[in-house]
């Protein structure tokens, strides 16, 4: 059998939260700024100190904003069809543009037509 003592789950969440509520009270740096701190001197990735933190604000029923995840389907078919709204616009300007410039062409042809005849008559 082992003898070992179990630390506790938890632990871990516990001691970041408290080390990071510490670093902002003493220091009045963002919650950010102590997590990437706290990365740097513990060797954990900011954004496992990060969720380790809010977990723990959660349970202890901590005031937190309401959590927004970058890069959502929501968000990213949001922006999906603002960039299709978008390239639909350009289309739409694109082809108005091609066919105001075929109506200056058959313009400018009528004109040639017109100046070759003047010619002929002019070299009679």
């Amino acid at each position: 059998m082992s003898t070992d003592q179990p630390t506790g789950r938890g632990s871990i969440g516990n001691e970041i939260f408290e080390q990071v509520e510490k670093i902002v009270a003493a220091e009045g740096i963002t919650r950010s700024d102590a997590f990437q701190r706290l990365s740097d001197q513990t060797g954990r990735r900011a954004g496992t100190v990060a969720a380790n933190y809010y977990r723990v604000a959660r349970l202890r029923g901590a005031p937190l904003q309401p959590r927004v995840r970058k890069g959502s389907a929501a968000s990213g078919a949001s922006e999906i069809e603002a960039v299709l709204g978008r390239v639909s616009r350009a289309m739409d300007e694109l082809t108005d543009l091609v066919h105001r410039q075929q109506e200056e062409l058959n313009r400018l042809r009528e004109r040639g037509d017109q100046l070759d005849k003047l010619r002929r008559l002019l070299a009679e």
